[in-house]
This record gives C-alpha cells, sequence and structure tokens, in this order.
C-alpha cells in the first residue's frame, strides 16, 4: 500500500495537470455521452428517435451531476476548478458501465434503466439500502455498478488529497446523495408537486409513476410515447435546474465579470423578447381557437422556450459588442469588452454557448422554435457583422430588426399552434407588426449618435440630427398605434391609440441625453415606451380578444 499511494498520487496529479479548456471538457463530456448512446444502441437495439431523446437524459442528468460533484470537490477538498474538473472527466468514462453489465446480467436480453419511483418513506428506506430491490428495472445491476465505482473513487481520490477518512467519507457521502437523488429524481418532484394538495407522506409510487409516465400534450406538441414523456418532463425540469446552477456559481466565483455581462444586456430588451413570445402565445390562442391547459409541465416547457429566448437574445448582444467596439469606446465604455473584463476569445466563446444552449433547450419543447432561433440569430449576424452591417443603413436596420422580432413572435404562435403554419395568422397583424417595429426601434440609437457617427453607421438620428429624428421617431410611433386601429379594423381601440400614442410622441420628443436634463432620457426611453405599449397591448386584447 505504502508503494501504491506515491504512484496514486502521481498518476492524480498529472491527471490534475492536464492541458485543458472549456472546449476540450465539453467535448469529452458529449464524446463519453455518445459513445454511452452508442453502446446502448448496440445492446438495446434502441432507434435514432429514441437516441435524440436518451441524449438530452443523459446530457443534462450527467451535466448536473458533475456540476454539483465539481463543487463539493473544490468546496471542501479545496482543489481548484480546474484540476477538479480534469479529475471528474476522467472519472466520468464510468457512464460507459450500466448497458454491458445490464447486457452480461441478463444473459443478452437486457434490462429496462431509467429511475426508481417511491413514496417518501420508500426513498429514504431506498437511501440506505443502495436503492433497495428490484435491480432488473429501474436502477439496474449496471447502474448501480456506475453508481458504486463512482462513489469508491471518490473516496480514494479525497482521501489522497485531504489524508482525512472523515472527510473523505463526507465527500463521497454527498456524491452519493446526489447520484441517488438524480436517480429517483422523478419521485421527490411528485412529492413537492403533489404533497401540496394531499401531503407530502401520502405522495406514492403510482402517483410518481402516472405523473411522469401518462402520454401529455406540451402545448401544440402531443407525446404518446411514456419513455419520451418521461425524458421530456424531467429534463424540462433539469434544464432550468442547470441554468440556475450556472448564474449561482457564476455569481460566486466570478462575480465582478458576472455583474459586469448583467449590466450590459439590455434588460428593456429582455422584457421586449419575453413580450414578443407571449404576444405571440396569445395570438396562437386567438387565432387557433385551442385550449391549452394550465399545468406544470406547460409552464415548464414556457419557461424552458423563455429562457432559450434570451439565451438567444444575449448571443445576438455578443455579437454587436463584438463589432461594435469603435462605437462604444466613445458612447458605452461600461461595457465587457471595453472595460476588459473579457478577453475577446472568451466574448466569442460566451456567444457561441449563449446560442448552443439557447438552440438546446427550445428543441427539447419544439424543433420548430429551435430553427426560428437559428433564423433570428442569422439575421442578428447580417445586421450587426461585416460585410454587410446592416445598421448602417437607417430605416434598413431597424427593417431588419423587425424581421428578428418576428421570429421571435412566431415562436410564441408555434409553440401553442396544432398547425404551426405562419400563414394562418392574418396578413395585416404581420404588417403592423412591421411597421411598428420598424418606426419604433430606432429610438434605441440616440444614445449612441457620437459613437455611430464616428464608425459611419448612419441611424434616424445621424442622418437627421437630434431634433428631427426625435420628431421622426415620435411621429412613427404615433403612427403605429393609428395604424393598429386601421389595420385591425376596430375603432373602438382609436381613443386609446390617440390617447396612449401621443402620450408615447410626447415622451419621445421631450427626451433629453442624460437623467440631469429629464426624467425622460435616451438611456430609459426604452422602458416608457414599453409601458405605454404594455398597457395598449392590454386594451388591445380586451376589447378584440375578449
Amino acid at each position: 500500500m505504502k508503494r501504491i499511494m506515491p504512484k496514486l498520487e502521481k498518476m492524480i496529479q498529472k491527471i490534475e495537470e492536464c492541458p485543458s479548456s472549456l472546449w476540450i471538457l465539453l467535448s469529452s463530456f458529449v464524446s463519453l455521452i455518445l459513445i454511452r448512446i452508442l453502446i446502448e444502441n448496440w445492446v438495446t437495439g434502441e432507434n435514432a428517435h429514441r437516441s435524440f431523446f436518451i441524449f438530452y437524459e443523459f446530457f443534462d442528468s450527467f451535466l448536473i451531476a458533475y456540476l454539483v460533484s465539481l463543487w463539493i470537490i473544490h468546496k471542501i477538498l479545496k482543489v481548484s476548478f480546474k484540476k477538479a474538473a480534469n479529475i471528474l472527466i476522467w472519472g466520468y468514462s464510468v457512464i460507459i458501465i450500466p448497458p454491458l453489465v445490464d447486457y452480461v446480467m441478463s444473459h443478452g436480453k437486457g434490462f429496462w434503466s431509467f429511475y426508481t419511483f417511491d413514496s417518501l418513506s420508500g426513498l429514504i428506506k431506498r437511501f440506505f439500502t443502495f436503492f433497495g430491490d428490484r435491480p432488473d428495472i429501474g436502477i439496474t445491476y449496471g447502474v448501480r455498478a456506475e453508481i458504486l465505482i463512482a462513489v469508491l473513487l471518490i473516496l480514494v481520490y479525497a482521501y489522497l488529497k485531504s489524508k482525512s477518512i472523515l472527510k473523505s467519507a463526507f465527500v463521497s457521502f454527498l456524491v452519493y446523495a446526489t447520484l441517488f437523488i438524480l436517480g429517483t429524481f422523478p419521485s421527490w418532484i411528485t412529492i413537492a408537486v403533489q404533497g401540496i394538495s394531499i401531503g407530502f407522506s401520502k405522495v406514492t409510487e403510482i402517483d410518481a409513476v402516472q405523473m411522469f409516465f401518462s402520454p401529455f400534450s406540451l402545448f401544440s406538441k402531443d407525446i404518446y410515447q411514456v419513455n419520451d414523456a418521461l425524458i421530456v418532463k424531467v429534463n424540462m425540469i433539469y434544464l432550468l435546474i442547470i441554468s440556475a446552477i450556472i448564474l449561482l456559481g457564476l455569481f460566486r466565483y466570478q462575480k465582478e465579470r458576472f455583474c459586469s455581462f448583467l449590466k450590459n444586456i439590455r434588460f428593456p430588451q429582455v422584457f421586449y423578447h419575453g413580450g414578443l413570445l407571449i404576444a405571440g402565445i396569445g395570438i396562437g390562442f386567438a387565432f387557433s381557437q385551442k385550449t391549452v391547459p394550465i399545468n406544470f409541465f406547460n409552464a415548464l416547457g414556457f419557461l424552458v422556450v423563455l429562457d432559450a429566448v434570451i439565451l438567444s437574445w444575449l448571443a445576438s448582444v455578443v455579437v454587436n459588442d463584438i463589432f461594435d467596439e469603435k462605437i462604444d469606446t466613445k458612447t458605452n465604455s461600461y461595457r465587457p469588452l471595453i472595460k476588459k473584463t473579457f478577453s475577446l476569445s472568451e466574448y466569442k466563446a460566451m456567444g457561441l454557448i449563449f446560442f448552443a444552449f439557447s438552440i438546446y433547450l427550445a428543441s427539447l419543447v419544439n424543433l420548430k422554435i429551435s430553427f426560428l432561433l437559428i433564423v433570428y440569430q442569422g439575421i442578428a449576424w447580417t445586421y450587426s457583422a461585416w460585410p454587410m452591417r446592416l445598421k448602417r443603413f437607417a430605416f434598413v436596420s431597424t427593417f431588419v430588426s423587425s424581421v428578428a422580432s418576428l421570429m421571435i413572435f412566431f415562436a410564441g404562435y408555434s409553440l401553442v399552434t396544432d398547425s404551426q403554419i405562419f400563414l394562418e395568422i392574418p396578413f395585416q397583424i404581420i404588417i403592423l407588426l412591421i411597421i411598428a417595429y420598424t418606426l419604433s426601434i430606432p429610438i434605441k440609437d440616440f444614445k449612441d449618435i457620437e459613437g455611430d457617427k464616428g464608425d459611419e453607421v448612419y441611424t434616424v438620428p445621424v442622418v437627421f440630427g437630434e431634433y428631427w429624428g426625435k420628431i421622426i421617431v415620435a411621429s412613427g410611433i404615433l403612427l403605429s398605434f393609428l395604424l393598429s386601429v386601421i389595420l385591425l379594423n376596430e375603432f373602438r381601440l382609436f381613443w386609446w391609440a390617440i390617447i396612449l400614442g401621443g402620450v408615447s410622441f410626447w415622451l419621445v420628443a421631450k427626451m433629453r441625453k442624460s437623467s440631469s436634463e429629464s426624467l425622460v432620457n435616451y438611456r430609459n426611453i426604452f422602458w416608457w415606451i414599453l409601458g405605454t405599449v404594455s398597457i395598449y397591448g392590454i386594451v388591445l386584447v380586451r376589447i378584440v380578444f375578449l
């Protein structure tokens, strides 16, 4: 043992110090999952459709286990994130074990591996009996072997790092608890959701099975296969948990960078994109006359799509900041690239991650929404990036932005409609939206006048000057309100359009460069207009659709 320990420590040290980066770790992680899926296909004969869902199941659950284990090792053993990440990615090779063990134990027939379902008292018992009985279904022989090996490896690593039996036992216990919760995850969610109404101790195994295995409709998407229903339901929760873990981790360990980027995300635009999604959902309900029940899983589906839309916006922010660096030097000095909070390569990596993760989230709920977000990102690229950089041309830039906005609106419409054919939306509504967005979006350009001039970006205020630029934009917003009355052929909206359009005109005309000059200024005007438009939207819905 005395000879083995130094060799183990030396080997672990080499693994810890291996060259790595986020891309290397992510590529290795995905590669291991793909190998696991290949083995699953080989021993169980799964088809391509099931492999798509299985990837979600493995990627999300393993990523949560990885992130939690990473934090445990860093926090308790005081190992750097880089070293812990390298060790864990090596240890994750154990994920290929379950299908092979199950294949051997079942004599080539295979076992049905998924989750263990039980009541609260049953889960507590299973925790202390290593998942209890029936290793031929749910948490199978192979999965138990995987978990046992993983916990033992963590135990050995923790002891080598701490030289403390107590600390190493505690670390391995926490890892086991994490893996146990993930292995019984649907039961815990059922207890949390249904326990509120019937009592936490009264939720049974049958309740959990019914909640997660029953076929269901996720807005317009009907999911009949019980395995697919389980995976979609569980992974919507996983995706939101992953988002929360990453946000908390960044706030805790990269606070300066996190706050710098948070300050840069343009919160009015975040609310604007969320509003577009909700508006699309509302129009979908109105014209499809489809009734979608408000339940736990539809609420989760909406949150996942909203998360995807926000990430798409953040990806476009990164692209815009990269190509607007010259402008931002003069007018937006707080932005991360200008303050050197991130290097250019780090910022590009962030943009790619936001984009990829937005598509990944959306595809679980609705593949068409994923396509729309890809189109949205393509439009955002032509808007900001060379050689086209369409933002340089007045009204062309805002027309392009209006088309991008329509993609988010269509995403909401796709979420709730059966046919998902955009031509079912009355043409006058699409025309109204394009005109309104094209005429209204230039309000964002007033704060960048100096920088836009220096970079030869010809926005409305640059071409027409500040005074006439404000009059033109204010008139465009008022015209948008009035056009809604005509194009929707609803003259009960007339006085509301006059009043709220007039207020919007006055707000834009009276805005000033800084808050010291006026309560309404170039940097907060979007909030004011968002308020008047929101009020008008509520009135419009009540009059036209209710």
